[in-house]
């Protein structure tokens, strides 16, 4: 039976060895906790470097002195002491190469969930986010068509889009897009919805930065649809405008269908064909798509607030009709038609309020007190309400001017609330601390059977781009388990 050198084995493993190894493991780790590659990739490629070109020369060495042993004999053997300690040596080292890799894989799997660490931002990013080339960026030749047909060269978008906040973009006289922000939604062809922020500034990228998969409190309202906005810059006379205006850069801002009241001021209808005509007097309340011409660099010009005149005042009925209706706002929520919940304040002092707990039962008209403490105790600023059903809702309080909130609990129609205990995630504060920046619970909200809980990290908040957390609960908001991380 052959006798296993393991002289030549320790000598391959030896200390120095080992320890170069621990380095460049220790800095891995590190990388993939708090990033820094311009810091620490160099000594990660140096000290792994060093050892392929080791074990090369080893395994090199190897081959050489086997091919020479078959041509030489009556060779002395080693002492059995050194041959026992370099023997028990190659075990130690080996365990102990094996204990730092498990440990620095550890690190390196925990760093890469529940966002704790650079890695976890880094595979989000590379799963949820694209950079599109932006080549028909001429709003005067392509119109925002352009802007579709470049994102659709590695997306697909659903067929009908609606805005989840706002478009907003800034052109030059020439017509070239020089900036971007929107986020809007739509289902696909599988009833999900999918939702895209987009991010432009032509001063850092030529690339369109477009983040994937955000929660964009889909309510698929046709006063919030997109189309009406790419349909009018197509139409508008927007070069001969800009030119009369002699600014350098123009913007147009869209937020969906809007009321204007009787104000005319800027107020400019248009037809198919691009015709315009200001108005001048209202005998009627003013609403339609408005897209908003604007000199983001001279305050002291007026928008001009283009609305199709096809479209103008079509939803005013519905909008009207909608009004009549019991409405839910922060501090106020209707379950159904007639059964409604309202927190009323009954003292304020310092900037906090004390609020009651009031039911109607007959769509608002009269109210009676249910709970006449339901923050147990607490002073603060409301951060809404909701009521999942007749039993089940939640309500949520803020201090200190909004840096962070609570969110309660009742399972028994506002009788009575409890304080929601929420899991926390921690991201790396600095190499050596961790924190929690996420302590704003917002209002839950249902989706397919559970529960959804955006948190988000208040008004002090800058952590990652001010990010939120997207927290799942399947047990009607008693437990909370985190799900996703959220870009606005």
């Amino acid at each position: 039976m052959k006798k296993k050198n393991f002289k030549w084995r320790a000598l391959v493993f030896n200390p120095i060895v080992l320890v170069v190894y621990g380095i460049g493991c220790y800095y891995l780790s590190f990388l993939a906790w708090y990033g820094g590659v311009a810091r620490r990739a160099p000594i990660i490629l140096a000290t792994f470097g060093s050892l392929l070109i080791w074990f090369g020369w080893c395994f090199y060495r190897y081959r050489k002195k086997r091919n020479a042993v078959k041509n030489t004999s009556g060779k002395s053997s080693p002492s059995s002491i050194w041959e026992n300690f370099c023997k028990w040596w190659f075990r130690i080292s080996l365990l102990s190469f094996t204990f730092i890799t498990l440990v620095t894989g550890f690190q390196i799997y925990q760093s890469a969930i529940h966002f704790q660490g650079k890695l976890a931002f880094e595979i989000h990013d590379f799963f949820n986010t694209r950079d599109i080339a932006f080549v028909h960026n001429n709003v005067y030749e392509d119109g925002l068509d352009g802007l579709l047909v470049d994102l659709q060269t590695e997306l697909e978008l659903p067929e009908e889009l609606y805005l989840s906040n706002e478009f907003d973009f800034t052109f030059n006289s020439d017509g070239e897009i020089t900036y971007i922000y929107s986020f809007f939604y739509g289902l696909d062809e599988n009833k999900e919805t999918k939702s895209f922020l987009l991010s432009y500034d032509r001063e850092k990228s030529k690339d369109i930065r477009v983040y994937l998969n955000g929660f964009a409190d889909p309510t698929f309202e046709d006063t919030m649809k997109l189309q009406p906005l790419f349909d009018g810059v197509k139409t508008l006379p927007l070069k001969e405008t800009v030119a009369e205006w002699g600014e350098e850069t123009v913007g147009i801002y869209y937020a969906g269908y809007r009321s204007w009241g009787y104000n005319t001021e800027g107020i400019v209808y248009f037809d198919q064909e691009g015709n315009t005509l200001p108005l001048t007097d209202a005998s009627n309340e003013i609403t339609g798509y408005t897209i908003s011409l604007y000199a983001p660099d001279n305050d002291t010009k007026t928008p001009m607030r283009f609305m199709d005149f096809s479209t103008a005042g079509m939803l005013q009925e519905e909008v009207a009709i909608e009004a009549t209706q019991p409405q839910n706002d922060g501090e106020t929520f209707f379950l159904t038609k007639q059964l409604g919940y309202q927190l009323t304040v009954v003292d304020a002092a310092a900037g906090s309020r004390f609020y009651t707990l009031s039911q109607s039962l007959d769509g608002g008209n009269t109210w009676e007190l249910i709970n006449p403490d339901p923050f147990l105790g607490e002073l603060g600023v409301s951060t809404g309400i909701t009521f999942i059903n007749e039993q089940l809702g939640f309500i949520g309080l803020s201090h200190n001017g909004g840096s962070y909130s609570e969110l309660y609990l009742t399972t028994d129609g506002g009788v009575t609330f409890e304080k929601v205990e929420i899991p926390p995630v921690q991201v790396p504060l600095t190499e050596t601390e961790k924190y929690n920046p996420f302590d704003f619970p917002e209002i839950p909200y249902e989706d397919n059977g559970d529960l959804f809980l955006p948190v988000g990290q208040g008004q002090d908040g800058d952590y990652n781009k001010a990010s939120h957390l997207l927290y799942r609960s399947t047990d009607e908001g008693k437990t909370w388990e985190y799900a996703e991380e959220l870009f606005w």
